[in-house]
């Protein structure tokens, strides 16, 4: 592997090291269906986000529960910070829902033809960050170290 291409590789396990993601691929649900399930938690807090999805009567709502909980344990694997959940003040940072492949089906119809039938999939893409996390590295980014220097 060549210097540019090692170094891009290493740029990018950085970044994807310090957030905090989880992905759900071929989800039996059509992404149209999908979509107004994750609208009610984009940008909510993830007690909250929780909370709705538990008593959200969508079927959508399952799997993004599922996915939610999954993205808490990325989390506690990945973070380096040590704080509790609720002292990092985790919330639903990116939520993205895109359509998948779709099962292509035929049912007999009369006169000896057939209807196509198409179950739907997507994929749904999900980032959590830390309030906590965010105050802190804007706290570091504002404080410049001060010039020193005697004559």
């Amino acid at each position: 592997m060549g210097k540019r291409k090692r170094l891009m590789a290493e740029a990018i396990k950085e970044k994807k090291s310090k957030t905090y993601f989880a992905k759900l691929n071929k989800c039996p649900v059509s992404a149209r269906k999908m979509r107004p399930v994750a609208n009610l938690v984009r940008g909510k807090s993830v007690e909250d986000a929780l909370v709705i999805l538990k008593t959200t009567p969508k079927k959508g709502a399952r799997f993004l529960y599922k996915l939610l909980l999954h993205n808490i344990d990325n989390y506690k694997q990945k973070s380096k910070s040590g704080l509790r959940i609720e002292e990092a003040q985790l919330y639903v940072k990116t939520i993205m829902v895109n359509q998948g492949p779709a099962l292509k089906r035929f049912i007999p119809a009369p006169r000896g033809s057939a209807n196509p039938i198409r179950k739907e999939s997507c994929h749904v893409y999900m980032e959590i960050g830390s309030k906590a996390e965010e105050m802190n590295l804007k706290i570091n980014d504002n404080v410049e170290p001060s010039n020193n220097t005697e004559e």
